[in-house]
């Protein structure tokens, strides 16, 4: 399996972010550790839009 890497980031999630986080990836079959690539892949990518 291929992984990516991403640069060290610390996020802060509050717990209400945490559960709306397991409930989505119960919702959408995927683990919570892939929804959560998926968001800060998202995340970086606004953020880069933002700086171009």
């Amino acid at each position: 399996m291929a992984t990516e890497q991403f640069e060290h980031a610390t996020f802060y999630l509050t717990r209400q972010q945490v559960n709306d986080i397991k409930e989505l990836a119960k919702k959408n079959q995927i683990s919570r550790s892939a929804l959560v690539r998926m968001i800060i892949r998202e995340y970086l990518a606004k953020q880069d839009e933002n700086k171009g």
